[in-house]
Formats: C-alpha cells, structure tokens, sequence
C-alpha cells in the first residue's frame, strides 16, 4: 500500500514522506528512531543488574543508540517510526518548539529568555501496520473521549516497551521556520521497573521546576529521563514535497488500510473466548513471574508446552489469499476474543507474536482513538496512564499453521519465564505439534504437552 516512493500517485500508492530518488523504499524522510533508557558504570562500560527482576531502569536516554542527539530536516513533512526499546521503562513524549522570548504557550527555565510552543502532528501507524485512519494530535479532536481535546496537541499517548508509534510532522508548517529548533521530551516517571509513578506535566519539564537530583551520585529524587530526549534543527527545503496530506485520512475521510475486523460482527459474540492473566501466581525466587490461561494454575515459560491452539477454519491453502473463505473473510482464518488480564500493581506490556489484534475494550470500555482504528500486537495491561487491568481483543488467526509465543515485553519479566506458547493447528489435527528444541548441533524434535486447548 506504500511503496516507499512519495511522487508514485496511481490511487494505490499511501505515499507517506520517504523521497524520490529510488523506484521504491526511499528512505531519506522516513526515519526510525528507537528510543531507550542505558546505564553506565564508572569506567565508561554498559551496566546492567541481572538480579534485579522487577524490570531494569536506566538513567539517560538514547535514541538510536545516542544520548542527546540532535537530527537536521528540512521544511517538509517526515515520517517518524517511533520504537520504545528500553528494557522496563514505558514513555511518553511531547513535541515542543523553542521560542524566544516569553512569547510561547509554556514557560522555560527563569533567566533562559526562551518558552516553548507545542507541535501538532499526525499518528499513522501503530505497532505492526498503517492505521485505517490518521489521527491529529494537534488539539483538533477529542482522541480519549473524556471532552478535552487540548490536551492531546502535541503529546503521544503512554508507550510501552516494543510498542511502535508512527508519525508524520510537517516541519514547514504551524509556523515552523528554517533556523527553528524543536524538542522530544519524555513525561513519565520511573522510580522502579515495576510500573510508572507518574505523568509529570510538560510545563514543569519544560520551566525546569521538575528536576532530578543525586546525593552521593545516587538518583534520590525525580527521574533524569522525564526530560528533553532530542533535538530537531530546521533548515531549508528548495525541492517539492510530494508525499500524502494526512488530513484526507482523518476519521470520516478516506481509509488508509481498512481493518478486516468488523467490530459489530455478530460472529464475536459466539467466538471462542480466552484469557491470559499476567502476574507472580505460582512464581518462584527463579522464575517469578506466570500467565494463567483460561483460569488455570500461574505456569513460567516452557517451550515444550502448549497452552492455547486455535484450528484453522480451512486447511492447507496455497500461498497468499484465495478470496472469501467459509466466514465470509477475504482469506482463511479464525476469529477469536482474547483477554489480557493483569493483577497486582505491575506494568505488564503483552507482545503476541504473528497475529494482530482489533483492541474491543479497556476494562469494559472503548479504547481510545488510536487503538480504536489500529492492528495490535501490543497491549498494556496494569495500573499505568492508558492501560487498563483488563485488554479484550479480537484476533483473526490467518492461514499460517506453526508454533508462536505470547510474553510480557518487560525484558526482565520476559527473561524470567514470562511466557507461554500458542499454536495454530489445520483442522482436525489430532497430534500437537513437535517442539523444536536448539541444540550446538541443529535443531530436535521432542512431544508437546498439552495444556488447556
């Protein structure tokens, strides 16, 4: 649906911002940035606790392995494919202009003769596809439904660990001039890698009246990471920008890809249901942390163990799709509710591997606007801002038998056997599939244990 060229207009083509020199994949105005929290020893060297099974913090932020950078672009729009990559620390980011004077919306440090103004853009993508539609968080549409559609003018919602956010800035636009300076800055706090403490208002970030402190070169109070992660110097742009304007794809305008779910299919209401509790039931000082499927015992991670597996509507078909299938689907596939349920006062961020997700409700209610027009496959569960303790989720399991895992993305909680396996099966499979186990000399086949089916 967007071939990486922005200038190919043949009604197909999204032509998000990437250039034009190439015949497709041009990457010269879209940009990862993959943005994590590290931590150093005294000699310079990466630390890392490994007993620590909370979830590790870092103290300076990094994007793309840099800290502190800043990145040159032109007075045009760019595509940002933005990646949390830190090991427990969920985030949230605002995107500001500095302003000299006292002339902008929010006040800077007393005596640094600058304030800062916040900058609109458009959410695109989320987690693993294009979003069916575009979303402006520039302060023109109530995204979370709770009547204030300020708030969301230039801020993110929370990010958790491995959740991706796609984004379009137009720097030549809201004022934007060549010789501007624009800022990322991170709004969560962390004391512990257990859940965020809190969301710190951008106008204390920004006034410097939120301000970490060490004592003995130890953090005792505030975070060093809610603050400026990265810097963005405008400059001048003599070409044409030929990619897409996002707002034709707001809500109620054109589609960029249509969800192949139908939230009101009758179908989910008779679909089979599952749960998956996240937590410490039946952990040990080992492996702590457990999932619970459909109400059974806290188990940890055991690859040779099977613990949900969808059948296929169809069996084996050739590749790709083959038109409507049994369901009336445009491929095979089988739909399913999966719940993710979270206990305790932990931040569990649920990966499922292979398939995306269409978000039903955040404990009972709608999710907000950009999980509501969004494919998943990360999902927050605990106490922290915009998760919820209880995901429900409609997932469609496609044509692809095979083997696939389902774990919390806290690196921490993952490692220490916060996980379980899933299947998907061709119908009337009686045998459960083998488990591939690694060894120096290739890969062996050992029986699966069943589970709960």
């Amino acid at each position: 649906m967007d071939r990486g060229k922005e200038d190919h207009d043949d009604g197909i083509n999204l032509r998000l911002p990437s250039g034009t020199a190439l015949p497709w994949g041009n990457r010269d105005y879209d940009a990862n940035l993959v943005v994590a929290d590290k931590a150093w020893d005294d000699e310079g060297q990466l630390w890392f606790n490994p007993f620590q099974t909370d979830g590790f913090l870092g103290d300076r932020m990094t994007v793309n392995f840099l800290w502190m950078p800043y990145m040159e672009v032109r007075a045009r729009s760019y595509r940002f494919r933005l990646l949390n990559g830190a090991v427990a620390r969920y985030m949230k980011f605002a995107l500001v202009k500095e302003v000299q004077g006292a002339g902008g919306e929010l006040s800077g440090p007393a005596g640094s003769g600058v304030s800062y103004d916040r900058v609109g853009f458009y959410m695109v993508g989320n987690d693993g596809n294009i979003m069916e539609h575009s979303l402006p968080f520039d302060g023109t549409m109530d995204l979370d439904g709770d009547g204030d559609a300020a708030e969301h003018k230039g801020v993110l919602p929370t990010q958790s660990i491995a959740e991706r956010y796609d984004i379009i800035v137009d720097f030549a636009s809201q004022g934007l001039q060549p010789g501007d300076r624009l800022y990322l800055v991170n709004l969560l706090e962390h004391s512990n890698g257990r859940k965020v403490d809190r969301e710190i208002p951008l106008a204390e970030v920004l006034s410097g009246a939120y301000e970490a402190n060490q004592l003995g070169g130890i953090w005792d109070s505030g975070d060093p990471c809610v603050t400026k992660v990265m810097q963005f110097r405008v400059r001048e742009y003599a070409g044409v920008d030929n990619s897409m304007n996002p707002a034709d794809y707001v809500p109620g305008k054109k589609k960029m890809i249509p969800h192949p779910i139908d939230r009101n299919d009758a179908r989910l209401q008779t679909a089979r249901h599952r749960t998956f509790e996240f937590g410490r039931s039946g952990g040990t000082d080992k492996a702590p942390w457990t999932v619970k499927t459909d109400g059974g015992p806290g188990l940890t991670a055991d690859t040779r163990r099977v613990s949900a597996a969808p059948q296929l509507s169809v069996g084996p078909t050739a590749a790709g799709f083959n038109g409507l299938d049994a369901n009336g689907y445009d491929g095979v596939g089988t739909l399913e509710v999966w719940s993710m349920l979270g206990n305790g006062g932990w931040d569990h961020p649920v990966h499922v591997h292979f398939e995306e997700g269409l978000i039903l409700s955040r404990d009972g209610k709608a999710p907000p606007a950009w999980e509501w027009w969004a494919r998943k496959d990360m999902y927050r569960i605990g106490p922290s801002p915009d998760s919820s303790h209880n995901v429900e989720v409609a997932m469609r399991v496609r044509e692809f038998a095979g083997t696939y895992v389902e774990h919390c993305h806290n690196t921490t909680h993952e490692d220490h056997a916060m996980l379980m396996r899933w299947d998907t099966e061709f119908p009337g499979q009686v045998k459960l599939m083998p488990s591939p186990i690694p060894t120096w000399d290739g890969v062996e086949y050992v029986d699966t244990m069943p589970n709960k089916r």
